[in-house]
């Protein structure tokens, strides 16, 4: 079955079919739902208002990338800039609607049914190419890039590009017959790497043909979605694009006003079992129903970050030590309380003190911080944000405690803080959510 060449990699050629399809079904039912709840009857989808609805929002999408190979294949993401394409289609479609003469302008827009139709409509279809985007990753070709670099692939880099779909080819230099051209999905060059003016010829007519080059930094950040910080030094960090977050007070003052509104709101939904957990912490452990503890904050400051208790009142005794999926010190329902996140939700206090935030690097201990700090590149980078309640790190990568746990989970956490925007905040939520469901661990 032939295969069609995305921006990386192939995918299915049914891909952009089937989310067309889901779209024009997820369209129906939006208006279905939206016109028997305000006006208490089925729309005719046969009339000029709806299908001219339809082709408009539809041909949005299209303009918006959200069938195009970018806008597809987002699989690590969910594809929430599809949900801001909907809702930008708002103004064509109003003046559409208004071009239709004032009863289908009440009908439509007085009675509510299109706004409810299309923010129904753009929920499905993020959940329609957040299904169909993982469907097809299943039956996805292995993807494969030609890494030039005069020494060999290291294992720290082999080790890392493992754990995903990407087949990472290294060679010391480029010529005619490197790699079948039809074959090659993109080139990596890596900083030492020098080409010849031959080579650089060589590498021109790759990029002339279609195929994408990148940097080593630029592959990790656009396709696994890190910073590879033992591969960077302090000119990368100088050079770079992005850190929106460190110095632009519009986000940062966006930000605090999320995470009081965040934090409050989740209080309030969260009340009953809140108590509920607390009820339950008292009767089967002695001790405190909360657990305190120093942890390090933003620029280096150390605060008291709050928790449900989950280990027995002396678990400690010995000193500091990492926590353990299956640690023998979790007392009756706490293994439950970790993987639903149900200890961290005193944390609420916390980002209302302004401590925390809710999306950002977890906050770590000062006696673990300090050792990884010397382990670790560019460790203490972490903390020139507010440490958060759920971040990249936690979505993207398993529960560790271990040196290397905390290297790759720092390679995440520095992709956030150098990519930030509210929808990726968004995606971390909406990750948060599913991996809690899923009761997937931290």
């Amino acid at each position: 079955m032939a295969l069609t060449r995305s921006i990386f990699g192939v995918y299915h050629p049914a891909h952009k079919a089937i989310l067309l399809i889901g779209d024009l079904l997820g369209f129906a039912a939006a208006f279905q739902i939206a016109a028997k709840s305000r006006l208490g009857q089925s729309p005719d989808f046969f009339s000029l208002e709806y299908l001219g609805l339809n082709v408009l929002i539809v041909s949005c999408l299209f303009v918006g990338g959200a069938y195009t190979s970018g806008g597809v294949k987002q699989l690590p993401k969910l594809p929430l800039n599809t949900f801001f394409i909907v809702l930008s289609s708002a103004l064509p479609a109003l003046l559409f609607i208004y071009s239709l003469g004032p009863e289908k302008f009440t009908a439509l827009l007085g009675r509510g049914v299109f706004p409810f139709a299309l923010v129904g409509f753009g929920v499905f279809a993020v959940v329609n190419r957040y299904i169909a985007n993982g469907l097809f990753h299943s039956q996805e070709e292995s993807r494969s890039a030609l890494y030039l670099s005069p020494s060999a692939l290291s294992q720290r880099l082999e080790n890392t590009i493992s754990s995903s779909s990407i087949n990472l080819v290294q060679s010391a230099e480029i010529c005619e017959n490197t790699h079948p051209k039809n074959k090659l999905s993109a080139l990596v060059i890596a900083p030492e790497y020098t080409p010849s003016e031959k080579e650089q010829k060589i590498l021109l007519d790759y990029r002339l043909a279609g195929t994408p080059i990148y940097s080593l930094s630029d592959f990790f950040e656009s396709f696994l979605y890190m910073v590879p910080v033992q591969e960077i030094n302090n000119d990368w960090f100088i050079r770079s694009q992005g850190f929106t977050m460190l110095h632009s007070s519009i986000a940062l003052r966006v930000k605090r006003a999320t995470d009081i509104i965040g934090a409050m709101s989740l209080i309030v939904l969260t009340l009953p079992i809140t108590i509920l957990a607390a009820i339950i912490t008292k009767l089967v452990s002695r001790g405190p129903i909360f657990f305190s503890q120093t942890r390090v904050g933003m620029q280096g400051q150390t605060f008291t970050i709050y928790k449900f208790r989950t280990m027995r009142a002396n678990a400690e005794k010995e000193g500091a030590q990492w926590a353990s999926q299956n640690d023998d010190r979790i007392i009756p329902f706490g293994k439950f309380f970790r993987t639903s996140r149900i200890d961290e939700l005193p944390q609420c206090w916390n980002i209302l003190r302004g401590d925390m935030s809710i999306i950002g690097p977890r906050p770590e201990r000062p006696e673990f911080t300090s050792l990884l700090a010397e382990d670790i590149p560019y460790y203490d980078l972490r903390h020139v944000v507010k440490p958060g309640l759920t971040g990249w790190a936690q979505v993207s990568y398993p529960y560790g405690a271990s040196t290397e746990d905390a290297l790759r989970k720092l390679q995440y956490d520095l992709y956030y803080i150098k990519n930030y925007s509210l929808i990726l905040d968004l995606n971390i939520l909406l990750r948060t959510v599913l991996v809690t469901l899923r009761r997937g661990g931290r």
